[in-house]
């Protein structure tokens, strides 16, 4: 596995490959949050260059419960980054509905599907997270957004 801060971060899962009505609805309703790296190779792959910040939105984060080792349960709020929502869907849809971004899309969006259990879906929520909570480079950019 690369290391977190690298925009060449590979989850060690498949990509979700479901373009029913009711995965892509998920572009209208709420896009995917972003893992480390996701905003680069999103800026790369759209030829973009400098700010990119128009683009991207603090997500409503992830919180989570945790056990410590003395038995104690703490609650932690992860904080998330995502694709900007305007005019009620994600920006990167174009007109037809169709997103600009697939093959580089989020991580939260290029490894979930409606039709995923719970269980694999937290694994893979859980795995995303800790990338996230791993980098500081990712902390810079959500304090950044406005």
């Amino acid at each position: 596995m690369q290391d977190a801060g690298n925009d060449a971060l590979k989850p060690p899962f498949d990509r979700t490959v479901c373009a029913c009505r009711q995965c892509k609805s998920l572009c209208m309703m709420y896009p995917g949050h972003m893992i480390p790296g996701d905003r680069e190779r999103i800026a790369r792959h759209l030829g973009l260059t400098g700010d990119t910040d128009y683009l991207f939105r603090r997500g409503k984060g992830a919180v989570i419960g945790m056990q410590l080792p003395s038995g104690d349960r703490v609650i932690v709020k992860i904080e998330t980054i995502g694709p900007r929502f305007t005019n009620g869907r994600c920006i990167f849809l174009n007109a037809e509905n169709r997103c600009m971004v697939h093959p580089v899309a989020p991580f939260g969006c290029a490894y979930f599907d409606v039709h995923m259990g719970k269980d694999e879906g937290d694994s893979r929520s859980m795995w995303g997270l800790m990338q996230i909570v791993k980098s500081d480079d990712y902390k810079r950019q959500w304090e950044a957004l406005r």
